[in-house]
């Protein structure tokens, strides 16, 4: 039998887990064994945006013969290895990264094969972004370096938004910004960025959290300003501002713009860490926001510079922020249902450790 974990797409807070059997293995595909998969913030993002940017379409119940009506699969970052296999060029053991359901296997159909990885071919995930339908054959890519095993799955995915942030801000003059503000800037996507921005030392960088992740927020050296949510006023408003939101609550939202007016002079909108939060305002002073894509920027970027070069580009910031992670993140392995949706319902709650990395297997 496979488990899989179900999710109300209108209530996040109503889960299930199921098992289906095991069907025979399809000509051409491959079985993978799912975990250690990673669950961050960002999971709660993919569920939020999932039917606006089609999350919610690469792991769809119904695709996979799993009644489910107005239930989905939250998609999740991590390793795999092959336990069975009908595709000549894959053999079973290879151990595999990429995009999961939370579940103990899957079974995926290797398309574009090359000596780093593949696509999954499956019919129903054909026209979706290649960026979230690629596999890594991990013993193959050189970036997978065994010491960062564990923080690949929990940093990997969010540092190459942050790295993209980055670089958009750059390839864009930071859209004349004197300082940048980061929302839930104790989120890993925030921290990413804050580190590869403070680098450039373009722009004064500055945090708002909440009250119980200020210390952690400071410490991590990353900001030149960390404010809680309920100070902002003490943010210079007399400063061109730019804003990264990985947190979407429009009512913090709504202060900036009252505080800042036309000196907002960017509004990037990444994540929902808060979740439940009202959208973002419409303010008749001040840019209004625009939504961050990471997998444009990524297309952008490697039709300028390559394949290669983009990977080069990517790793002189990744290894050191991984290197800095030692100092203020420690990773955790469980396995089963119970400590994974505990894990989950911290999210919801915004009760998660920032320093804490979280590796799951069912």
């Amino acid at each position: 039998m496979n488990q899989t974990l179900l999710v109300n797409r209108k209530d996040f807070r109503d889960t299930k887990l199921v098992s289906t059997p095991n069907t025979d293995l399809a000509d051409h595909h491959i079985r993978v064994d799912i975990g250690p998969f990673a669950l961050t913030a960002n999971n709660i993002t993919y569920m939020v945006t999932g039917d606006m940017i089609g999350y919610w379409k690469f792991f769809a119940p119904k695709a996979y013969a799993i009644d489910a009506e107005g239930f989905g699969r939250m998609p999740v970052w991590g390793y795999g290895i092959v336990t069975g296999s009908k595709c000549a060029d894959i053999a079973v053991g290879t151990r595999v990264y990429g995009f999961f359901p939370i579940a103990n296997s899957i079974d995926l159909k290797p398309a574009k094969l090359s000596s780093l990885g593949f696509q999954d071919g499956a019919e129903h995930r054909a026209h979706l972004h290649p960026v979230y339908n690629s596999y890594t054959l991990v013993e193959n890519d050189p970036s997978f370096d065994p010491k960062l095993d564990d923080l690949q799955p929990v940093l990997r995915p969010l540092f190459t938004t942050s790295f993209l942030i980055d670089d958009f801000f750059a390839d864009n003059g930071f859209f004349g910004a004197e300082q940048i503000v980061l929302l839930s800037a104790s989120s890993k996507t925030a921290l990413g960025s804050a580190f590869c921005l403070k680098n450039r030392e373009a722009a004064k960088i500055i945090g708002l959290t909440s009250k119980t992740n200020m210390a952690f927020t400071t410490n991590t050296g990353f900001y030149d300003q960390v404010e809680n949510y309920t100070d902002i006023d003490n943010l210079d408003a007399t400063k061109k501002t730019a804003l990264i939101d990985m947190a979407g609550n429009g009512e913090v939202n709504a202060k900036l713009y009252d505080l800042f007016g036309d000196n907002l002079v960017y509004n990037c909108m990444v994540g929902k860490s808060h979740w439940q939060g009202a959208p973002p305002p419409k303010s008749e002073k001040g840019a209004p926001p625009a939504m961050f894509f990471a997998p444009d920027q990524a297309k952008k970027r490697i039709k300028e510079w390559g394949g290669a070069e983009f990977a080069k580009n990517l790793a002189a910031s990744w290894l050191p922020f991984c290197d800095s992670a030692g100092h203020w993140l420690d990773i955790t392995k469980q396995s089963g249902d119970a400590t994974l949706l505990e894990c989950y319902n911290g999210f919801l709650d915004g009760k998660a450790n920032p320093s804490q990395g979280n590796l799951f297997t069912l």
